[in-house]
């Protein structure tokens, strides 16, 4: 900005001296200072017009502007400072409002999931008169034998459930029964303590495992690093803790735990389609 003020600077200070000496020239000549003077004017042409094209050429004009206008407003706030309180306060919240409505849209809508390869991720459902409806056990089997488009095909399903820790009352809590594979196979998931389900715990009879979120973990059983092979109760059966999800995006999900999805013999002939996939 200095740079650009010191060469208009010079280019009016050019500007006199050519006129100057074009006038000492009419002078010279025989007219009269005045005449000369005007008749000099006239011969250079707008003086004004030539700064003010010399101006945008040699100068950020917009950036003067703009700094111009922000300092008469800094003068205009500051002579009324209620006003100016005022309008930073609804400014600030409508900033903020907005900031937070945008975050909620992105995170429900817009952002990916935080899965390796969320791309390829897809949630296939069954539909009733046109609206999505829970996968019956024999569609999704039929589909897991003959499908030939995934690679991987899981199925969960929710259901809450009674944990009881010794000497204390039991705490009803939320869990999912999910397919081996499911955690760490089709959504890239590392367990943070143990493993995950294997397919022959996904049996009638050998399902008696759990993996625990890592909330779940540090809250009802204090981090215990020694968790892994205990046994805890469901619903008033024994479970056996294989494994602990690590910390994050399991915590937010609102299941607690997990157990294997185990297929009977009667599941392959369930196939309304408003049965859910439940073992």
């Amino acid at each position: 900005m200095w740079r650009g003020r010191r060469i208009l600077e010079d280019l009016d200070q050019e500007i006199r001296d050519h006129i100057e000496r074009e006038m000492q020239d009419n002078v010279e000549r025989g007219m009269s200072p005045e005449e000369a003077r005007h008749a000099a004017l006239r011969k250079f042409g707008n003086v004004t017009r030539v700064k003010e094209d010399a101006r945008e050429v040699w100068t950020i004009v917009w950036l003067e502007q703009l700094l111009q206008d922000i300092r008469i407003g800094l003068r205009m706030l500051c002579k009324t400072p209620g006003f100016t309180a005022t309008a930073v306060f609804t400014l600030a919240l409508g900033i903020g409002a907005n900031t937070a409505i945008f975050s909620i849209f992105y995170a429900t809508l817009l952002a990916p999931f935080p899965y390796p390869e969320s791309n390829q991720l897809v949630v296939v459902w069954s539909t009733v008169g046109g609206h999505k409806n829970g996968v019956s056990a024999g569609d999704y089997l039929d589909w897991k034998r003959e499908s030939k488009v995934f690679q991987i095909l899981g199925a969960v399903t929710g259901d809450q459930f009674n944990l009881a820790r010794p000497g204390e009352r039991p705490e009803q809590v939320e869990g999912s029964y999910l397919t081996p594979g499911f955690l760490d196979e089709l959504i890239g998931d590392k367990p943070f303590l143990g493993r995950y389900i294997l397919p022959e715990e996904a049996v009638p009879g050998k399902d008696h495992v759990v993996v625990l979120t890592h909330k779940l973990w540090q809250q009802f059983f204090a981090g215990d690093s020694s968790i892994i092979g205990k046994q805890i109760r469901l619903d008033g059966a024994l479970y056996t803790v294989i494994g602990v999800q690590p910390p994050g995006q399991p915590d937010r999900l609102g299941r607690q735990l997990v157990l294997p999805m185990a297929f009977t013999s009667e599941h392959p002939r369930c196939r309304a389609p408003s049965t859910e996939l439940r073992p």
